[in-house]
């Protein structure tokens, strides 16, 4: 029998080290799990192009699958594991096999790892001017290689609404009405908070479990 192709063939690695991966709820607004694993950071030998993938553990599963473009900003989590921890936002994730917006955030072991990982990602940033609608080439699959569809007309697809803002501080898209992000409670842009109010309050809840990030 001839082997399966992983889709990984055709890349180097540039990064790989185990973590576990979150991605934000709207609804429920919180961040829930996705998969432990190790998070890779691979270039195609032939185009250059990179892109982040992560499966989980034992059942291979993909969990993270997009494309390294100049857009992509990491941001520290707010917490007791923030030097290990990163979040940020991607219009084109093809995880599930199909494009879609994500709110992700990592967490590393060690504070060092998490420093090596934003590293080689700013270094690839540095290195493209790839805006993150155009096609991916790197294939997306659990079992048999695939391609990615041509995600040209997602940027309008998943704008944010007319009138909503991005929280500058974690990213997560808010609607216009919304004075507070739901996600880390960040004032909107030009709006005053009173004196009187407090602009603390639980950043990141995973509900069930304890604040924060899942051990």
């Amino acid at each position: 029998d001839s082997p399966v192709k992983s889709g990984e063939e055709d890349e180097d690695t540039l990064f790989s080290h185990r973590a576990k991966l979150f991605r934000f709820e709207m609804k429920s607004k919180e961040w829930k799990e996705r998969g432990v694993g190790n998070m890779k950071v691979l270039r195609h030998m032939a185009t250059g192009k990179v892109r982040l993938l992560m499966r989980r553990d034992q059942v291979l599963k993909i969990c993270c699958n997009h494309r390294i473009t100049s857009e992509l900003k990491l941001t520290p989590m707010a917490g007791p594991a923030s030097s290990k921890s990163w979040t940020w936002y991607t219009s084109c994730d093809f995880a599930d096999g199909v494009p879609k917006p994500e709110n992700l955030a990592i967490r590393f072991k060690y504070p060092e790892t998490a420093q090596e990982f934003k590293s080689v990602l700013d270094k690839c940033i540095e290195e493209t001017l790839i805006p993150e609608h155009s096609p991916v080439a790197s294939p997306s699959t659990d079992s048999i290689s695939t391609a990615v569809p041509d995600a040209g007309s997602l940027a309008t697809k998943f704008a944010p609404p007319l009138g909503g803002w991005i929280c500058e501080i974690c990213c997560i898209q808010n609607n216009t009405s919304v004075l507070k992000c739901a996600a880390c409670y960040n004032p909107k842009p030009g709006q005053v908070t009173p004196p009187s109010q407090s602009s603390k309050g639980p950043i990141f809840q995973t509900g069930s479990k304890s604040p924060g990030f899942a051990r």
